[in-house]
């Protein structure tokens, strides 16, 4: 789609692009799966810091490995180029949908933003991240549907965990003694 003349240019600075955005994708996996494993949400795992300077420097092997897989999975299970636009189309219009809404919440309910402000600020960003994603999902059939079902899948594990973890605590709480009682008998 380039002339001639700019084919090393581009392929240098597309190959760039795609390992900075590779690096992002996997610090945010680990940085996102250290935050669920903190709040009760994923189960724990090896954490490694990788840096005795800096907190967030993690590297998680389990995390990584899953992450190979699942993209040796993507390129071989999709098999086209077309595909694998789709399914970003949608997963990056969906991710900034979804921030969208989230910061929205964290306006009225973390900020105290009343609703007259909330709404005209991002009614905005609404519209076009809603226009985006809808016109993304024309692309669905053609591969879009991955990232949605990998959502599913991992909100599924994740809400599992939760209610598991749940339902443990329930358990324990009914089997111990009320500190009370305890106190008493001391």
């Amino acid at each position: 789609m380039v002339p001639h003349f700019a084919y090393w240019p581009v392929l240098f600075l597309a190959t760039a692009a795609a390992v900075i955005a590779s690096q992002a994708v996997i610090s945010g996996a680990f940085s996102i799966t250290q935050q669920a494993i903190q709040l009760g949400y994923a189960p724990r795992m090896e954490v490694l810091h990788t840096s005795s300077h800096e907190m967030g420097q993690i590297y998680l092997p389990a995390i990584n490995r899953a992450l190979f897989v699942g993209v040796v999975a993507l390129v071989l299970g999709l098999g086209s180029s077309t595909s694998l636009a789709a399914a970003y189309g949608i997963a990056v219009t969906g991710t900034m949908l979804m921030t969208t809404i989230l910061v929205l919440a964290l306006a009225v309910r973390g900020w105290k933003w009343s609703w007259a402000l909330a709404i005209p600020v991002f009614s905005a960003f609404l519209l076009v991240d809603l226009t985006l994603f809808s016109a993304n999902m024309l692309k669905f059939l053609d591969g879009g549907w991955v990232p949605l079902a990998i959502a599913a899948v991992i909100f599924t594990a994740m809400w599992t965990w939760l209610q598991g973890r749940l339902a443990v605590g329930a358990r324990e709480r009914e089997d111990t003694l009320p500190i009370d009682t305890l106190l008493d008998s001391i």
